[in-house]
């Protein structure tokens, strides 16, 4: 068997959760973007269907709820969005919700997930012979970020000619970020900047000194600088984290938290860390790595959050950074345990908070409130119909925790994936107008409102940032985050339906009807249309 439920527990986030058994060791599935390190033995997870990983690859496990219908009034499947409140529910069969209006996101065996919107303080819901009672579940907080502006800061120009993409720095500096970032502030309010400490490779995801800027990209007087330029036009910083591993060359490494299976030979690829120049170190490292890493790279030692000081020094990290930025996008968020964030993130409660995950989030939630929106990504860079498009809405919707819904990244695009026209072709405009239009916050990848092409399997979709000026893609973007602010876009409930060849996305007296060639925003007694 794939998974057990060895039992359940209450729990103030999700109302029950069951205790599942999968494997011995760690637990790898979905829910870990399939890499180790966040669960050993079992894993806490509320009600779905997840695959898991076993020796005959991936399996499925289906976690039913013990009882139907199932719901709770907590924040896992509740949130009150001022005016209605919008509820998840899991049953067999369609439920009834007093003073309320039911709609189906997922459909499966042996349950589906309902959606309800209602506006009373009390509700009943009926389904499955029973008839039960519940308040309003608690109000949604808010967090003031409506669309975010991703930035490689080596590629935000080539001052140094480069044209191996995997391997060489391009040069592009803080001071080039902030042009670019700027241009980019008619369409979004937030800066969302990757790591810009000393770092073994251009993307600097192989932390050096995790409390320290990059002289490459200026230093300490370029990032004051750069503040200093967003404050000025009312943009928000958000920094990439990298904890869940460490560039081979960080102090820290081999003496620290980190799981090592010889200690011999680890000591020996220090050494040779230390004197040899990156890229030969690439080509001489290969197969196991001696040390637990990121995805067997032997440049990037992961490390062990079951010992005390790998919390320690994450936490430190995080209330180094708090003052200094506005929020937080946690590199590999799903690899770390629920727990240790927990108290990682503590001092930063009260910043926007993105953990990155590639699966189903669900057991995180409880931790971080938003994660990368995969789930919806995936379907819509392969979807060939308007109706499928709906339905990866819907599922994405239903996937994804009413509370949790403000807080999630939408893309159709970013570092590590393949670049929207590439992929989408002439659909792009109608993938940004879907993310603009439907509860998050929706990014775009500098590039992006260029139409740039490229491939994440070639690097590519990390070319040099180029200028556009007049790109009709960008004048769409701009359109699309001037209706989400004023339309109140951002904000849930929402659903989505095909209907006369149109993806429609529904709100309480607010739709967006897409085609191909435009989107049509009505509400309040407004109308906007924008062309794609």
């Amino acid at each position: 068997m794939a998974c057990s439920v060895v039992k359940w527990r209450s729990d103030p986030f999700y109302g029950r959760v069951a205790v599942v058994k999968a494997g011995n060791g760690y637990v790898v599935g979905d829910f870990t973007g399939w890499i180790h390190g966040a669960f050993k033995e079992v894993v806490e997870l509320p009600p779905g269907r997840y695959a898991v990983a076993s020796t005959d690859g991936a399996e499925e496990c289906l976690v039913e709820p013990p009882e139907y219908p199932w719901h709770f009034s907590v924040p896992y499947m509740g949130v009150d969005w001022g005016d209605v409140a919008e509820i998840r529910i899991y049953a067999p069969e369609p439920p009834e919700v007093s003073g309320g209006r039911v709609v189906k996101l997922l459909e499966g065996e042996p349950f589906s997930i309902y959606a309800a919107v209602i506006k009373s303080r009390r509700y009943e819901v009926r389904c499955c012979g029973k008839v039960k009672r519940y308040r309003r579940p608690p109000l949604v907080e808010g967090h003031g970020i409506y669309a975010m502006y991703e930035v490689l800061p080596d590629r935000a120009a080539n001052r140094t000619g480069c044209r191996d993409l995997r391997r060489q720095f391009c040069g592009g500096t803080l001071k080039d970020v902030a042009e670019i970032a700027l241009s980019a502030s008619e369409f979004a309010d937030a800066l969302y900047l990757h790591p810009i400490y000393p770092a073994m490779s251009y993307h600097r995801y192989d932390v050096v000194n995790h409390l320290d800027v990059d002289e490459r990209l200026g230093g300490w007087a370029a990032f004051a600088a750069l503040k200093d330029a967003l404050n000025g036009r009312g943009m928000k910083l958000v920094l990439d984290l990298v904890l869940y591993h460490v560039g081979l060359r960080n102090p820290l490494f081999p003496n620290g938290p980190f799981i090592i299976r010889d200690q011999s030979f680890t000591t020996l690829v220090k050494s040779l860390a230390d004197i040899m120049p990156r890229n030969a170190l690439t080509g001489l490292l290969l197969g196991e790595p001696p040390y637990d890493t990121f995805l067997k790279v032997w440049l990037m030692p992961r490390l062990d959050y079951s010992d005390r000081r790998a919390v320690q020094y994450a936490r430190s990290v995080v209330e180094f950074w708090t003052p200094k930025v506005d929020g937080f996008r946690l590199d590999v968020a799903h690899g770390v345990p629920p727990s240790a964030w927990d108290e990682i993130l503590e001092p930063a409660r009260h910043r926007y908070i993105l953990g990155e995950h590639v699966g189903n989030p669900a057991p995180f939630y409880k931790s971080i409130k938003g994660f990368t929106a995969y789930i919806l990504y995936g379907e819509l860079v392969k979807s060939g119909s308007f109706s499928t498009i709906s339905e990866a809405i819907n599922r994405y919707l239903a996937l994804t925790p009413p509370g949790a819904l403000p807080y999630m990244n939408t893309f159709i695009e970013n570092h590590d994936t393949d670049r929207a026209v590439t992929t989408m072709g002439g659909l792009v405009t109608v993938g940004y107008a879907v993310i603009f239009t439907l509860p998050g916050v929706p990014s775009v990848y500098a590039g992006g409102e260029c139409g740039v092409g490229g491939r994440a399997s070639d690097r590519t979709n990390r070319a040099p940032y180029k200028p556009c000026p007049g790109s009709p893609i960008a004048d769409t973007l701009r359109a699309l985050y001037s209706a989400r602010r004023e339309f109140g876009l951002w904000r849930g409930p929402a659903w989505a339906e095909q209907k006369r060849g149109r993806i429609i996305i529904n709100r309480p007296g607010t739709r967006a009807e897409i085609d191909l060639n435009k989107i049509a925003i009505l509400g309040a007694g407004r109308q906007q249309e924008i062309p794609l």
